[in-house]
């Protein structure tokens, strides 16, 4: 029998301020003394931009643009430069509202402007000459080429993550297959190794070692086997997953697939979703070596969990929280080589290579051997333990037609009647915002990881022998 209980958490902590007046120097030194260990890891966050002009293609000067989140009320604002850019960069993740303003203009409002991690969303606009009350408002825009980044990248809404089909496990990795240029995710490594069931992918013909996952700007690095990550959020508890595959930033620095992944965060209203997905045995195929004149072997599988997120104080500080739990179990088909009932009392005359005496001579070369007659070793020349082992009986016949010149070859099949085995993995994803204030934000995730294994072998439990 095999257990294991892994226990694995991840921990990120990161802020995003506009910093004036010198005070960078502080905030860093004072995040140095707190946090030192959270430093190593990198908060990746998305952007609003665009160009502000009149009707006659004129840049606006000093034009006052304003993002707030819908779902937080995070109000993030700038001016437009001489040429008329703007820029309002470290944005958390979410759907902004972008209002644009400016003297002797009609006020220009943009909503359900979606901002991921690792993207730039631009609003180009040109303002119309009219009284400051009128405001026009869009609510809806085609998409935009992408002409602010070279990276070529792909994303996972939470609308992807929810409505498109997963298999058995709902592991957001398995969605990789929509990526142009991802080969299909495999699964990798016994429950020990990778006990989160990360799963094993290449993207355009890379190195499966070179891919680079974070969550929420932290790093996954699965150092007992690298080709897979040390921890996967649950799928409920994901907003967007981006992946670039070619021309990849300076901040990616990826000799493969660059992917980072966002947990969900709490808003101004509450929300919340409850999930079960079951499978067995009626619904699955046989495995490739069962016996099907036989019945199915066992299988169930039970994933389950919640999510719930909502405000601790309106606009300021919000919570989510995740929860999902996994049972397997599951019979195994397992061929393997045992001697026949014969063979065990010493009786080798089915073999066709003479079995010698080794005690009938003193000579250290092992020349001048007898064979024994008929190839059959006497009971009294057996070893006692080995004749002890037998004797339990856990050492069980052929029970199947074997084959090879012999007919041993694969003449036994376990068929999980000695134990199934089985699993259960307990995960939490949680994840806490503050809005301090229009120029300072952060947040801290914690994520934990609980599993055990059990897995008998094919001969059984053998407990203590006599």
């Amino acid at each position: 029998m095999d257990r294991t209980g892994p226990r694995m958490f991840t921990v990120a902590a990161s802020f995003s301020r506009s910093f004036g007046r010198g005070h960078l120097l502080l905030w860093m030194l004072t995040f140095t003394l707190c946090c030192p260990v959270l430093l190593r890891s990198q908060l990746l966050q998305g952007t609003i931009d665009g160009n502000v002009t009149d009707a006659s293609q004129a840049a606006l000067v000093a034009a006052k643009v304003t993002a707030t989140d819908q779902a937080t009320g995070l109000v993030r604002d700038t001016t437009t430069a001489s040429d008329g850019v703007y820029t309002i960069s470290a944005l958390p993740p979410g759907i902004y509202t972008v209002t644009i303003s400016a003297p002797g203009f009609q006020t220009y409002t943009r909503t359900n402007v979606t901002v991921t991690a690792q993207t730039v969303s631009r609003v180009d606009v040109a303002l119309s000459v009219g009284a400051v009350n009128e405001t026009i408002t869009v609510s809806a825009q085609a998409a935009a080429l992408q002409a602010d980044r070279a990276d070529v990248h792909s994303e996972l809404s939470e609308k992807s993550l929810k409505e498109l089909p997963v298999p058995i496990g709902r592991n957001y990795q398995m969605l990789f297959t929509t990526v142009p240029g991802v080969s299909p995710p495999q699964t990798s490594h016994s429950f020990s190794a990778n006990s989160s069931r990360s799963l094993a992918f290449t993207v355009n013909g890379g190195n499966v070692n070179a891919n680079d996952t974070r969550i929420d700007g932290a790093g996954t690095r699965n150092y007992s086997a690298s080709d897979v990550i040390l921890y996967v959020p649950a799928l409920e508890a994901i907003e967007n997953v981006n992946i670039a595959t070619n021309s990849f930033d300076a901040d990616q620095s990826s000799g493969g697939g660059y992917v980072n992944v966002t947990v969900k965060s709490g808003a101004n209203a509450l929300h919340g979703s409850l999930f079960e997905d079951h499978s067995n045995k009626s619904l699955q195929a046989y495995q490739w070596v069962a016996n099907r004149s036989l019945p199915k072997l066992p299988f169930i599988n039970n994933q389950y969990g919640g999510t719930i997120g909502g405000p601790i104080r309106r606009d300021k500080l919000f919570y989510f929280l995740s929860f999902e739990g996994n049972n397997l179990v599951q019979g195994n088909a397992v061929q393997a080589q045992v001697p026949t009932a014969a063979m065990k009392g010493g009786n080798l005359s089915g073999s066709p290579t003479q079995i010698y005496d080794p005690m009938s001579t003193a000579n250290t070369d092992g020349s001048g051997r007898l064979p024994f007659a008929g190839n059959v070793i006497p009971s009294s020349r057996i070893d006692p333990g080995i004749a002890a082992l037998i004797a339990t009986g856990v050492w069980p016949n052929p029970n199947q037609k074997g084959t090879g010149a012999l007919g041993l070859g694969q003449d036994y099949l376990s068929s999980g009647n000695q134990g199934n085995s089985g699993s259960r993995r307990d995960q939490i994803d949680t994840k806490v915002n503050w809005n301090a204030s229009s120029k300072l934000s952060m947040f801290v995730r914690f994520g934990l990881n609980t599993g055990d294994w059990y897995n008998p072998q094919i001969f059984g439990l053998l407990g203590v022998l006599p």
